[in-house]
Formats: C-alpha cells, sequence, structure tokens
C-alpha cells in the first residue's frame, strides 16, 4: 500500500513538472509582436531553414572578391565557396532585412510621412529617391524606393514606421537576424551606410536571402526592373530604375544576363561592390553572393563593375557544370544479401525505398556512383515482410557520400519451422523472465505457494517410505518369531 501511494504521488509530480515545462516552451515560442514598439524582451524563436549541402566536387575557379557564394536553391547545395565567414560591409544589402520586416510588421497601404529626422545622417552621395521632409506616400511605395532605387531616406522612414525610431528598429534588425542565425552579423542603420559596428558575412547573408526570397511579396519588389511612384503632395509621379544591371538594360547594357533575376545592389567604399542575385534554366536556380569588389578599368580606360561580371561568371560555372543525377532508383536491385533460416530460399533481393537525385558535375555518369547497402542487423535472418527496411543504402560519387534512403526487402521470407535456434529460445527465456518481472505481484505469491507445494510433497514422500520400511522391519520380526516358536 505505501509503495503505491508513492507511486500515485511520483506520477502525479511528473504530470505537474510536464505541464510546467509546456507551458514554459509554449511562452518561449512565441513570435515577435506585430506592431509598432516591439520590446527587447521579446523571445527569439529560430527560423529553420533547410541546410546547405556540401557540393561533391570542386573545380578551378577564382572570384575577384572579398567573399563569394554559389548556392543551388532547389537542392540547397552549396556549390562554389570563398571566405564565407570573413566579416565584412554588406552596404545596401542591408535593406534585404529592412525590406522583410516592413513586410512582416507593416501594413502596406499604410501612408507615411517623411520625417525630418528620416533625412539626417545620410550621405550626400548616397543612393536616394528624392523624397522630401512631409512628403506622404504608402509603405508600399517606399519598399518599391528602397528595392529598386536603394533610398536610403526610404529606409529610415521604414525603420520610424514599424517601431517609432529608428534604433528600435534596429534592434529589432538584430533580434531577427539572431532568430535566422546570423551569428557573425550586426547592424547599426537601417539603409547600410558605413559604419565600423555594421557588419555580416557571406553566409549569413545567404540566410538571410534565401528566407527573403521565399517570400512572394518580397520577391515583387526584388525583381522589379523600373517602377513609377505615382505623384505625391510634393512631387510629380517619378520612375525608378534597378541597380542591379544584370536584370535590367534601362541604366547600363553591358552586364545584362538574361537568366538573371533579383534581388540587392549594394555599395560603399569600404564595403565595396556587393550584390546578391539569382538565375535561373531549367531545373537550375543559383543565388550568388559577392561581397568586397573592387572596380576595374580596362587598357581601353573602359570602366568595369566588377560585382556585375563575377557574379555572372559563378552563374556561368554553376550552369555549364552542374547538372541533377539520379543516383538511387528505387526499382534497381542494389543487393541480394543471405538470409538465414529461410524456408526454400538463401537469398532475399534488396531495393532502395525511394529515388535520390542530386547536383553533381555534369560530367558524371552512372558509372561514377557507387551503391553500398549497410545493414541493421548481419546476417539477416527470417522472417522478413514485404518492404521491410533492413538497412540504408548510401550513393558514393568518387569515394564521398552524396544521398542515402532505407533499404527494403523486394518479397516476404517465411521461416523454417523445422528450425529452432538458440537466439529463439534464449529470446523465449528472456520474455518470460520479463513477464515474472513485470508482473512481481502476482508471481511471487505463486513461487511462493508452489515452493512450499514442492516441499510438502517431499515431505509426504519421505515419511511414506519410512512407513514402508517401518512395516517392513514389522513383517520379518513376525516372520521370525514364527519360524523360532
Amino acid at each position: 500500500m505505501k509503495f503505491r501511494k508513492f507511486f500515485t504521488f511520483l506520477t502525479a509530480l511528473l504530470l505537474v513538472c510536464s505541464l510546467s515545462f509546456s507551458a514554459f516552451a509554449t511562452e518561449s515560442e512565441e513570435t515577435l509582436p506585430p506592431e509598432g514598439n516591439i520590446s527587447e524582451e521579446t523571445p527569439t524563436v529560430t527560423i529553420e531553414q533547410a541546410p546547405l549541402t556540401p557540393y561533391a566536387f570542386s573545380g578551378d575557379l577564382e572570384v575577384r572578391a572579398k567573399a563569394a557564394m554559389l548556392i543551388e536553391l532547389n537542392s540547397n547545395t552549396l556549390v562554389y565557396e570563398y571566405e564565407k565567414h570573413a566579416q565584412l560591409y554588406p552596404a545596401s544589402l542591408t535593406k534585404i532585412m529592412t525590406c522583410m520586416l516592413a513586410i512582416e510588421y507593416g501594413d502596406l497601404d499604410a501612408v507615411l510621412t517623411v520625417s525630418e529626422t528620416a533625412l539626417q545622417n545620410l550621405s550626400e552621395f548616397g543612393s536616394t529617391a528624392g523624397l522630401l521632409e512631409g512628403e506622404e506616400l504608402t509603405l508600399n511605395e517606399l519598399l518599391y524606393c528602397i528595392m529598386v532605387s536603394s533610398a536610403n531616406e526610404g529606409c529610415n522612414v521604414i525603420a520610424e514606421y514599424i517601431s517609432d525610431d529608428i534604433s528600435t528598429f534596429v534592434d529589432l534588425m538584430n533580434r531577427k537576424a539572431a532568430q535566422l542565425g546570423m551569428t557573425d552579423t550586426h547592424f547599426a542603420n537601417a539603409h547600410g551606410l558605413h559604419d565600423e559596428n555594421h557588419y555580416t558575412t557571406a553566409y549569413d547573408l545567404s540566410l538571410l536571402a534565401r528566407w527573403a526570397w521565399q517570400n512572394d511579396q518580397f520577391r515583387e519588389y526584388a525583381t522589379a526592373t523600373t517602377h513609377v511612384v505615382p505623384a505625391t503632395n510634393k512631387s510629380d509621379a517619378r520612375t525608378l530604375y534597378s541597380t542591379n544591371y544584370l536584370t535590367t538594360t534601362y541604366v547600363e547594357s553591358k552586364y545584362y544576363y538574361s537568366k538573371a533575376s533579383g534581388i540587392k545592389t549594394g555599395f560603399t567604399t569600404p564595403a565595396g561592390g556587393c550584390l546578391i542575385s539569382t538565375a535561373s534554366s531549367g531545373n537550375l536556380e543559383f543565388m550568388c553572393i559577392v561581397m568586397g569588389c573592387s572596380p576595374q578599368t580596362a587598357d581601353n580606360g573602359e570602366y568595369g563593375d566588377e560585382r556585375f561580371v563575377e557574379s555572372k561568371k559563378l552563374f556561368e560555372y554553376g550552369f555549364d557544370n552542374t547538372s541533377f543525377t539520379q543516383v538511387i532508383s528505387d526499382t534497381k536491385m542494389v543487393d541480394m544479401p543471405q538470409v538465414l533460416y529461410a524456408d526454400g530460399r538463401e537469398n532475399v533481393v534488396v531495393r532502395a525505398s525511394e529515388d535520390r537525385t542530386v547536383l553533381l558535375p555534369s560530367s558524371c555518369s552512372s558509372d561514377d556512383i557507387e551503391l553500398r547497402v549497410e545493414y541493421s542487423s548481419a546476417p539477416l535472418e527470417a522472417p522478413l515482410e514485404e518492404e521491410q527496411a533492413v538497412g540504408v543504402v548510401t550513393a558514393y560519387y568518387n569515394g564521398k557520400a552524396v544521398a542515402s534512403c532505407p533499404a527494403v526487402t523486394v518479397t516476404a521470407v517465411a521461416r523454417s519451422a523445422s528450425k529452432y535456434t538458440a537466439a529463439e529460445a534464449e529470446a523465449a527465456v528472456s520474455s518470460a523472465t520479463s513477464w515474472v518481472l513485470r508482473y512481481w505481484y502476482l508471481t511471487l505469491p505463486l513461487l511462493l505457494v508452489a515452493f512450499l507445494l514442492i516441499v510438502l510433497i517431499i515431505l509426504r514422500s519421505i515419511n511414506v517410505r519410512k512407513a514402508k520400511k517401518r512395516a517392513a522391519a514389522r513383517r520379518r520380526n513376525a516372520e521370525r518369531r514364527r519360524y523360532n516358536g
């Protein structure tokens, strides 16, 4: 009784602890509030993204940039990287974060007014949409201003709208960066003009850009090559032209790349030329990140903007040298292992449970792929069910694992009825022992009763034997007396 009371108390205690933990977990998973004046105490929740898969082949490619990455988006494959964790200045790539926070927390139809403070502390040489103090325009139009023509003042207007003041908005930027896993990033402003405490890495930017690229509204702003802002209370209608010359010929045609679309440019003298862009062809879609590109001047004196030149080089490298290859097929036999104690057979056919397709060099052929099966137990033993998982099949390219999936049996395998193995006997004993221990409160009294019965049977047998001996002795004595008499 005491034991049962203790067990009941322990169960109740565990239930209370579980409920308390669940409540705590629910509280810690709250998202950021949808309105301005966002508290610094708001919990940080990680934004999950598919991890980047390392590419199985590294070619010879040099990129004139301080950092660079090339990612195939459909497979999340990192095809090329250079100094991806180097801390550098992002310049106007910062505006990707500003745009996403505006989409997340703002009302696109809200009318915003350009304040005096929004126009302060901006470089006279920085990009602008020519916004004026007191000018009124919607958040939607401001987002075109910052993403198409990279308007610095527009970022300040948005920051004041979302968080009431710029510094609070910057805090929000850093908290969102933490959610995205941008561990080597710190924002100091909303636009990206130079600040020693405003830095990031190519890898962190890949987290930000991949997250943003999944948002349809962001894509609308990030892929626009031109946009007409309607007339406002202080300006006639104005036409914006994209600063990403890979996607447009309106301003400069020599960098145009027909496969490119989006995302954002950036430049300051300390940061150099920066660009995050995408390009697609067939079933391939690449995202390219270059940071710290220096302008180049050709022998003929012609100026070259290397962020566009190097990005195009990376895109062409990806399209020319990679393709999707099926390395595992669910219809192909991968092995025929031995099966012990099988009825009427010695082997079973094993196949992959699913198809697997990965990004590999275009030169890859089926002869370059090796399939290996690692079994969960070896050798296999009957009985086996049809489609039973028995291990893992892995595809290797040039000795490197590139894909894997469960290995399953094609047919069922019955066990021979005449074979009872030591392993099965041991399993039976183990099962019986487990039952006895589990139901000890029943088995212990039964065992005691059985023990007492055995003792009684033994004692009775001994007494019967003694009685027979005494009877035999009496008979012998009686016979002697008759004989002597």
